[in-house]
Order: C-alpha cells, then sequence, then structure tokens
C-alpha cells in the first residue's frame, strides 16, 4: 500500500514537471517551483516508512 502511494506522488511529479518547466517566472521563490522536489522527497520517505514498518512489525511477531 505505501509503495502504491509512493509511486502516485513519483506519478504526479512526472505529469507536472512539463507544466512547472515552462512557468516564465523561475527566478520567483513560489512553492510551486519547489514541488516536484518536495513530492520526490515525500515519495522517498514513504518508502522509507514502507520498510520500518514491516520491521517494527517482524519485531512485533518475534516477541
Amino acid at each position: 500500500m505505501l509503495t502504491q502511494v509512493a509511486g502516485c506522488l513519483r506519478q504526479t511529479v512526472r505529469e507536472i514537471t512539463p507544466l512547472v518547466n515552462v512557468l516564465y517566472f523561475k527566478a520567483a521563490p513560489l512553492a510551486v517551483l519547489e514541488c516536484c522536489a518536495t513530492l520526490e522527497a515525500l515519495a522517498e520517505e514513504v518508502e522509507q516508512d514502507d520498510v520500518q514498518t514491516v520491521a517494527e512489525r517482524a519485531r512485533e511477531e518475534a516477541r
């Protein structure tokens, strides 16, 4: 499930990157200019959550 969430985030990045790339105000400090990097970082965190969740569950079951 978490891998699917990460995949959706990355798909969104692929879809919006061309839109962000054509913005004419790239020098402005706007959140939209950072959204692709932010979504990619979030996808990576979600994947790490998945690893952590599996590891925690395995530890709980071992008890």
